[in-house]
């Protein structure tokens, strides 16, 4: 009887100890509970979490660690730059699970100001990560300013939505950019994402070997890059990105090269767009411009070149928009581009002053 009655204790401790380690133990339901799991656990689930205004969701994971999102990830107002989520990791696996939501209130900051004025408001998710690491099914919505930031090697971002389109009314919503590739990023596989938002869709300020395909973008400023603006060296250096099998529809511009005259010398090089409709765009199906801030300005440093463009087709609206819009501040810094393909109807009469061999604007 007594040997029993030993076994009974000794099942009923070690029982209730394995149940808990495998679940109770590795969902996040309280955000006090975020460093604990993450030190404990590597296949984690975060379960309709609310996090406090001004704490940053810091998701420093172990190496080859699996995080899901379940159910409404909320969080509070408050005004401070943020990212509200942070990802560092190597190896690791971050999803959303079905139906899942990422919160950020966006509605409740927008003033029509973005990052220029008014309240401050906090970035939303950035990645830094390395060693493979995958992205998928994350459903952001309302961001309050850039939606997505990464600083990332060797990483794949498929099947998210960045949905800010309730910013759309007055256009409140300013510089909600969609994804945004920054410093130190190399092999970026961004696929079959969704943008509504009301600024760049996409927006490459560095990196090497980036390719984008079967991105759908909507009422936003384009697939487009943004480098050489004062001192931000690192912004001077963007090779071998490709867009390709994307659509656009409703925004200001389809593709656009932001390249600030007077900066640092760079390069943008071995750059790719193929097989990219656009519908109603309001200002420029293609611009590429070397005077962004300062428009007329002559004085680029910035070289663009090996610039292939193929297969964009769909329309512009209203007299003032223009098919394709280039403006090279230095025509030694423009040249071995190759545009075929293009067919972009609508709108009034394209500008270049720059024209790659074989190619008329008009």
């Amino acid at each position: 009887m007594r040997q029993f009655i030993i076994l009974i204790v000794l099942l009923s401790s070690t029982i209730p100890f394995v149940y808990s380690s495998v679940t109770d133990d590795c969902t996040i339901t309280k955000f006090s509970q975020v460093n604990t799991v993450l030190s404990s656990c590597k296949n984690i689930i975060i379960s309709n979490l609310l996090v406090p205004g001004g704490e940053q969701l810091l998701l420093n994971l172990q190496n080859g660690s699996t995080l899901t999102f379940e159910g409404v990830t909320k969080f509070e107002v408050f005004h401070w730059e943020g990212p509200l989520v942070k990802v560092v990791g190597d190896n690791v696996t971050v999803e959303g699970a079905p139906g899942s939501i990422l919160n950020a209130q966006g509605e409740k900051y927008w003033d029509g100001q973005g990052g220029a004025g008014g309240v401050t408001k906090p970035r939303f998710f950035y990645i830094q990560t390395t060693g493979g690491s995958v992205f998928r099914n994350i459903y952001l919505l309302n961001c309050p300013l850039f939606c997505l930031i990464i600083a990332a090697q060797d990483i794949s971002v498929t099947g998210w939505v960045l949905d800010s389109v309730a910013g759309d009314k007055d256009l409140i919503a300013l510089n909600t950019d969609g994804i945004g590739i920054s410093t130190n990023s190399n092999n970026v596989l961004v696929e079959n994402c969704t943008v509504l938002n009301q600024d760049d869709c996409i927006v490459v300020n560095a990196g090497n070997n980036i390719r984008f395909r079967n991105v759908h973008c909507y009422g936003s400023h384009g697939l487009s890059f943004a480098v050489g603006f004062g001192s931000q060296k690192y912004n001077n250096s963007v090779a071998n990105v490709t867009f390709e099998d994307s659509f656009l529809a409703n925004g200001l511009y389809g593709i656009h090269f932001k390249v600030s005259p007077n900066g640092n010398e760079g390069h943008l090089q071995n750059i790719v767009f193929r097989n990219i409709r656009l519908s109603g765009i309001q200002e420029d199906g293609i611009y590429i411009q070397q005077d962004y801030g300062d428009i007329g300005n002559l004085g680029s440093n910035m070289k663009i070149h090996n610039l292939t463009i193929e297969n964009v087709y769909g329309s512009v609206q209203g007299e003032l928009t223009r098919p394709i819009h280039i403006f090279c501040g230095n025509h030694s810094t423009c040249y071995d581009w190759k545009f075929s393909g293009i067919n972009i109807i609508g709108g009034g009469p394209s500008y270049c002053n720059y024209e790659p061999e074989g190619f008329s604007c008009n």
